[in-house]
């Protein structure tokens, strides 16, 4: 189990990484369209799904990165205050009523939305160049599943924390 955390956290790491490059591009090309618009007053169909779709895969592939990381919003009012097994257990237990259900279906969906975009050959109908949504729902799909197995990993170290009394690696 140890080998297969830290193949997950150095696959985790290297596209969080990774998306700095992302981000950069991602500026790239809004700057490139507010050139465009606002200077030569020529706006493009395509820069703006560029931009969405990258903002996309930026999110999506941060997740599991985020997740961790441990950087993800809590709400600290009672989880503050907790011991560190009181936290593992906290955290366990809300994984079940809030992570699994709702990344677990967001990953489902996704699947089935990329499957699908694949096999009828999708197009975006965001701008007349019909962009194939494919590439992005497999990104998005990738991202979520990623961030799944993060939680999964997570929960793992949780469990084994409140019972052994100490971290896993």
């Amino acid at each position: 189990m140890r080998k297969a955390l830290k193949l997950l956290d150095a696959v985790t790491d290297w596209i969080g990484e990774k998306l700095k490059y992302v981000v950069m591009f991602l500026i790239v090309v809004v700057c490139a369209e507010v050139v465009m618009r606002y200077v030569f007053n020529s706006p493009t169909s395509q820069l703006p799904v560029i931009q969405t779709w990258t903002g996309t895969a930026f999110y999506a592939l941060a997740f599991g990165y985020v997740h961790m990381k441990k950087g993800h919003v809590r709400v600290d009012v009672l989880y503050a205050r907790l011991s560190e097994r009181g936290k593992a257990i906290m955290d366990a237990v809300l994984w079940f009523v809030f992570f699994l259900p709702s990344i677990g279906l967001l990953t489902i969906a996704s699947y089935n939305w990329a499957v699908y975009a694949w096999k009828s050959n999708e197009m975006s109908m965001m701008t007349y160049w019909y962009p194939p949504l494919a590439p992005v729902r497999t990104i998005l799909f990738i991202g979520l599943a990623l961030f799944f197995l993060q939680g999964v990993a997570a929960l793992y170290r949780d469990v084994y924390f409140v019972a052994r009394r100490k971290a896993h690696d």
